[in-house]
């Protein structure tokens, strides 16, 4: 036998009431385990001191009565708010007996809470006999229920209908067909040809950008085309004005006279050929001083 078992039997034990068996496995439980033993022997205590109590006579104090009385009924027992939760359960039927003890001492005891248990019997028989007359229901009131529940269905309808009629007019105009061809179009080919807006923003400022550095290279360019041809006319209006008529490497070198023959004056071949030389001169400045102004024009 264990502990609980032991634990379980121990009154019948007590009283005698165990058959032979199990009184004899109980007993040799007792004398082997400490704790049943002390458990056994405080149980048996109580029990003896119980009976004791239970046989002799005991006088009952004075007021004893009274105090517990005050002790347990002091004051109301349940509040109208917890009244007015338990009116639904009374009208129902599923009120508790102790619940509707408490429920009963409040309605004899509180006049407000009374009065609006009345109103509510009062409101349920009218609704009972309404339920149980027979009232003739007038002729008009199915188009009354009608006209109130389809009517303004209808004042949509019309109103959809006519914004539908509207849209209709402005889709089909024919300005409004052809900017739609053409946006369809222009769309489509921008999807085609760039395959989005994106793409196309892309692609227009990929060439902007192609285009402002080739002008710039342009630009650029010009300025030093016009200074080249700038140095080159002031070079030749300087080469013009400012240069001598002769270079001294070209002059033809004259032989002095011999000291035993008298000078003799330079031939008339000589002269023209000299002449000659300077206008040749001359005529190449001129002619290239132009070439110069005809290119920076």
């Amino acid at each position: 036998m264990d502990c609980t078992r032991f634990q379980d039997s121990i009154t019948d034990y007590i009283d005698g009431t165990l058959d032979s068996r199990t009184k004899a496995e109980c007993a040799a439980h007792r004398l082997t385990c400490r704790e049943c033993r002390e458990t056994y022997g405080d149980v048996r205590n109580a029990l003896q001191a119980l009976s004791f109590i239970a046989e002799s006579d005991l006088v009952e104090p004075e007021g004893l009565q009274s105090r517990i009385i005050a002790a347990t009924s002091a004051g109301e027992m349940l509040s109208c708010g917890d009244f007015d939760t338990l009116i639904e359960r009374y009208f129902d039927g599923v009120i508790l007996a102790p619940t509707f003890q408490t429920f009963q001492a409040h309605f004899e005891k509180c006049h407000k809470c009374r009065r609006l248990m009345t109103g509510i019997e009062d409101a349920i028989d009218m609704c009972h006999e309404i339920k149980e007359t027979e009232m003739d229901v007038p002729q008009e009131l199915n188009d009354r229920i009608v006209a109130a529940t389809t009517g303004g269905w209808s004042i949509a309808r019309y109103g959809l209908e006519g914004f539908l009629k509207k849209l209709s007019g402005l889709v089909f105009n024919p300005q409004i067909a052809v900017a739609s061809l053409i946006f369809a179009a222009g769309s489509m080919f921008v999807i085609s040809r760039f395959g989005s807006i994106g793409g196309m923003a892309d692609v227009a400022g990929t060439r902007a950008e192609v285009l402002v550095s080739e002008g710039q290279k342009a630009l650029s360019n010009t300025e030093a085309f016009a200074r080249t041809g700038f140095h080159r006319v002031s070079s030749g209006v300087n080469t013009f004005f400012f240069s001598p008529p002769d270079d001294p490497a070209e002059k033809v070198p004259v032989k002095p006279a011999s000291p035993a023959s008298p000078a003799s004056p330079a031939s008339p071949a000589l002269k023209d050929k000299q002449s000659g030389r300077l206008d040749q001169k001359k005529k190449e400045s001129l002619s290239k001083t132009r070439a110069e102004r005809e290119e920076h024009k």
